[in-house]
């Protein structure tokens, strides 16, 4: 079975809202270059599912804006260079995931907001003071470690239970 076009967020958003419409699936099909089956996963969200209540046209992600900013600030070596374009292209995507309805770009959000911290992280270079997002981290490695450690080493059976 071959594989269907991906059609972009801007496309499935005027597919739904032509079905919305009243236009039949096969036409829809043939005007987006799909066939009327994945139009049907598409309109009942077993593809490309949405988030309910989210309008992509309000809203707006600045962090390309902010990437951009910061950067130029920054007195760059050559290997930060790389790194800054790395930044800018997570920047973009993030910017589009936040601006996407699609559960998929929700998913992948946190994972690229993460990457991005990371690659600015690198190219400020010298120490910091310690955040509230470093506080938070800690907390957390700290109750994961725990919840490993009694997993590692489960308690002994309690003997008035086993009489």
């Amino acid at each position: 079975m071959a594989a269907e076009r991906r059609i972009s967020d801007e496309d499935l958003r005027r597919l739904r809202l032509l079905a919305e419409a009243g236009e039949p699936p096969a036409d829809l099909a043939l005007r987006f270059g799909i066939s009327a089956v994945h139009v049907g996963r598409l309109l009942r969200g077993e593809q490309r599912p949405t988030i309910a209540g989210l309008d992509p046209d309000v809203v707006r992600a600045d962090v390309v804006l902010a990437v951009n900013e910061f950067l130029a600030a920054a007195d760059l070596s050559p290997a930060d260079l790389v790194r800054a374009a790395t930044a800018r292209a997570l920047a973009g995507k993030l910017d589009a995931c936040v601006s996407s309805s699609s559960a998929a770009a929700a998913a992948a959000t946190p994972r690229l907001a993460a990457e991005l911290v990371s690659v600015l992280a690198a190219l400020d270079g010298g120490p910091r003071a310690p955040d509230e997002l470093d506080a938070l981290q800690a907390r957390r490695a700290g109750r994961l470690l725990a919840a490993s450690a009694s997993a590692d080493f489960p308690k002994p059976p309690d003997p008035r239970r086993h009489r």
